[in-house]
């Protein structure tokens, strides 16, 4: 093979090298640019969620039960269970509420008109 030869073989192969570099480099810049972009919001993100955090955040200590005494724990606690209860109970009497209005007589007749409209 002639001299000449193995020079345009060997010049294209640095050329590809070099193009593919190069590509590669671009490519690793613009994904640079998006990690860029991407942390900027991010940032954005942290500083609306410590914002929020800084609003949330309880203006008191909690009350250390063994602070308070029993008498004033179990005080809190019958008044949590009164209004569990309360709850509990306000919930059974609109379900019962409910299943009279699903039994009554006037609601009734008209579903069997409307049956035997069918």
């Amino acid at each position: 093979m002639a001299w000449w030869a193995w020079l345009i073989i060997w010049t294209v192969l640095v050329l590809a090298l070099v193009g593919m570099l190069a590509w590669l480099g671009y490519r690793l810049f613009k994904k640079g640019v998006a990690v860029l972009r991407e942390l900027e919001q991010l940032t954005d993100k942290v500083a609306r969620l410590n914002e929020n955090v800084e609003q949330l955040a309880p203006e008191e200590p909690a009350d250390r039960a063994i602070l308070l005494g029993y008498a004033e724990v179990a005080r809190r606690r019958e008044l949590h269970l009164e209004r569990k209860a309360e709850l509990k109970q306000a919930r059974r009497d609109a379900r019962i509420k409910r299943g009279k209005l699903l039994v009554n007589p006037e609601t009734i007749p008209t579903l069997r008109k409307w049956t035997d409209a069918r």
